[in-house]
């Protein structure tokens, strides 16, 4: 057992190895992907030593912190690329693929590490081991054949050289044993430059991003300071100006001083801070292009990824968040976007698609990342199809829309272009979720698409989480903030001026343009009080614009402009609709940020739901009377039970089927609304069902889900080309996703 000292420096020790491994393994799939992308034996050469020299520095480092899982892989990679080294194993597409699933391996464990989970992953690793050492003994097999067949074709004369040939077959197996005389001069020049890094790395420390952002939240709470001194600096201005006391004046004037200099002192502390955060795009699109290329050979595409600007820097915790919007985007344009090879030609284009990612620095400290595939486009007319029918627009709304707000209707939830669904796409929330993470970062996401040539989705981001200025209101006697940044104007007009078209409250602005009046209370929740009810013959709006949509809500009182921190709500509060967060003001009263962006979409989607209540009223009735029903076919009794529960849990009635023979008699002599079925059953498999459901015209409308352990991309091709209206792996499988695949359907 480790008493507190030794637990505490295993504990660091491990975190150092996090940082190495996670540095180690970026490498080695770099290099993996230059072996793909490089044909000059030289340069392929050098990335197979720089990968040795990695998988080797890491199987030391794991075996010091006692991590035997990636001790044992590394040790096979190590094998395997000191055979590349020496020329004894050939490079060949299989060999390249064994080491990609190998790489994901490594990235498995060490992310389990990170994560402090534990690794679950036995059978997995020592199967990716077993196949590493079968293609290392089967490549070996090869080479000594060729070998020996090569040195038969030797002329005569010169086999009598065999000395010689024995010579250079006992240097081929000790290359890696080199003198120091036998050092070449790029190897020297490469020991130069290793141990100009190591003299670099002397002037800088190493220290955690959790530190980092720890003091920098610490340091922002400073500014509060700011906001303290400044209130009590009114308060002794409007003293001063009461009584003209020259005691009062001297002390305001030290006030202001004191204020001058610490304000300054803030900024400037906040700022060093801030930018000591700074980090390039670069560490993120090293992800990138591993991803991109295993997707794309699951879905059969050819598909490179290019990038500009990557040098830009932004700050590290918005780069962190921006992750998995930029993950999904991109999947988005592999999966929706970019066609087969074989459609890309019969089209005129290049087998090969594109994908660019484009970092613009901006003023006003903003930047843009643009990510645009060469691919279909978006289909409009499939987006409004899926709009009207989830219920998001009417048919009239959907008339009147433009190309824009049409593309834009896809960042709602349960809206996509897809019809067939599966677990990277289609279901119609990651774009929901992307829009959801941009617009807390503070940013802004546009969507442009030609359809047959691509789409371009654009995203604008702060540059650093800084400061901001908010104008504090009155609704209903309870203080909010509302970020400057979305306000358009606060003005005061006759209530006589609102006009009433429909269900709807509109004013007409002095440029002539038309803007919907709601409550800002209604959309909030806030209740009414009888006290604060406007009782004159105007009423105080804040007209606030996200994007093209303009709205003016109606609020009590306008105070003025504030500066702030937007601090989170909490663990206990992670996700409040239409709430940034709180910041504070004056002497430290605590005030809610508005999230305009979600308090203009929760406006929009009232009024819609208000005004399609009637239309939607017969559409619906059906729904009403009952809750859906779904049948669940599966063999594994455990797997079909626990169907069963959360299903049933989620208001659905659920009957269950043991294999497809017995769903489909259930299914012929029973009304379902939607099917869920495994695909590996006895007697017939959910393949064989999908097939039976759409030849049947009496079952053929029924959506059918396929939730299975089968992941390869042919298996899922199988699934869509029986009829099946989803697909989704057991292994990803998560109780929310089939819920909304179910709700989408039905």
């Amino acid at each position: 057992m480790f008493d507190n000292s030794e637990e505490a420096f295993y504990k660091e020790l491990l975190n150092d190895f996090r940082n190495e491994a996670s540095e180690h393994y970026e490498t080695i799939v770099k290099g993996l992907l230059d072996l793909e992308s490089k044909e000059e034996d030289y340069v392929r050469q050098q990335v197979i030593e720089t990968i040795y020299r990695s998988t080797h520095s890491l199987k030391g480092a794991a075996r010091a912190v006692n991590l035997p899982d990636i001790e044992r892989l590394c040790f096979s990679l190590e094998t395997m690329f000191g055979h590349l080294k020496r020329g004894e194993i050939s490079l060949t597409p299989q060999l390249l693929d064994t080491l990609h699933k190998s790489a994901n391996m490594l990235d498995s464990l060490i992310k389990r590490l990170i994560e402090g989970r534990e690794s679950n992953e036995n059978n997995n690793l020592n199967q990716t081991i077993k196949n590493l050492e079968y293609i290392i003994k089967i490549s070996l097999e090869a080479s000594k054949k060729r070998w020996a067949k090569a040195k038969e074709s030797i002329p005569e004369e010169l086999n009598t050289k065999s000395g010689e040939i024995s010579e250079i077959e006992d240097r081929e197996k000790n290359s890696d044993k080199i003198s120091p005389q036998s050092v070449k001069p790029d190897e020297e020049l490469t020991s130069t430059r290793k141990i100009q890094e190591e003299r670099a790395d002397q002037s800088s420390v190493r220290i955690s991003t959790e530190h980092l952002n720890r003091i920098l939240s610490e340091s922002e709470d400073f500014i509060t300071i700011k906001t303290t001194l400044d209130f009590y600096r009114k308060g002794l201005e409007e003293l001063y100006m009461k009584y003209r006391d020259d005691s009062i004046y001297n002390m305001l004037k030290d006030l202001i001083s004191f204020q001058t200099v610490s304000s300054r002192m803030i900024d400037a502390l906040v700022s060093n801070i801030k930018y000591s955060l700074l980090s390039n795009f670069g560490t993120l699109f090293k992800l990138l292009p591993k991803m991109v290329r295993d997707i794309s050979k699951e879905r059969e595409k050819d598909i490179s990824i290019l990038f500009s600007g990557e040098e830009t820097e932004i700050d590290r915790r918005i780069l962190d968040e921006f992750k998995d919007p930029l993950l999904h985007i991109i999947r988005n344009c592999i999966d929706h976007g970019i066609e087969k090879p074989e459609i890309r030609q019969q089209l005129g284009k290049k087998p090969k698609g594109n994908i660019l990612v484009k970092v613009e620095k901006l003023i006003e400290r903003k930047v843009r990342i643009s990510i645009t595939d060469d691919g279909s486009g978006i289909d409009e007319s499939k987006i409004l199809e899926s709009a009207i029918k989830n219920g998001a627009i009417t048919p009239d709304a959907g008339s009147s829309l433009t190309k824009g707000e049409i593309l834009s209707l896809i960042l709602k939830s349960g809206i996509s272009s897809r019809k067939f669904v599966t677990d990277i796409s289609g279901r119609g929330l990651g774009m929901t979720i992307v829009a959801e993470k941009v617009s807390r970062l503070g940013g802004e996401i546009t969507i442009e698409s030609t359809e047959g040539k691509g789409t371009t989705f654009t995203v604008t981001l702060p540059q650093t989480i800084s400061t901001f200025r908010g104008v504090l209101v009155e609704c209903e006697g309870m203080h909010l903030i509302i970020p400057s940044g979305f306000v358009d104007k606060a003005i005061q007009v006759p209530i006589s001026s609102i006009q009433s078209i429909g269900d709807k409250n509109v004013i007409k602005l002095l440029d002539g343009e038309s803007v919907g009046v709601v409550k800002l209370s209604q959309v909030l929740g806030i209740p009414a009080k009888e006290s604060s009810s406007s009782k004159g013959d105007s009423i105080k709006l804040m007209i606030l614009s996200h994007n093209p949509t303009k709205l003016a809500f109606v609020v009590n009182a306008v105070y003025g402009e504030h500066e702030g921190i937007v601090k989170d709500l909490g663990p206990q509060l992670k996700y409040v609709r239409n709430i940034a967060g709180v910041t504070l003001i004056e002497n430290s009263k605590l005030v809610p940020v508005i999230n305009v962006t979600e308090l203009i979409q929760s406006a929009v989607e009232r009024s819609a739901s208000k005004s399609s209540k009637g239309v939607n009223e017969t559409s619906k009735k059906g729904k009403a009377d009952g809750a859906k029903r779904v049948l669940v076919v599966e063999d594994s009794i455990t797997i079909r039970s626990m169907l069963r529960s959360f299903l049933e849990g989620a208001g659905f009635i659920a009957t269950t089927a043991i294999d497809g023979i017995d769903g489909l008699n259930k299914l012929e002599n029973d009304k379902f609304d939607v099917v869920v079925s495994d695909i590996e059953m006895p007697r017939m498999n959910g393949f064989e069902l999908t097939k039976k459901i759409r030849s049947n015209s009496a079952l053929s409308d029924t959506p059918v889900i396929l939730v299975t352990a089968l992941e390869s991309g042919d298996d899922m091709k199988k699934g869509m080309e029986a009829g099946a209206d989803a697909y989704i792996v057991k292994s990803s499988f998560e109780q929310s996703n089939l819920l909304e695949t179910i709700k989408r359907f039905i």
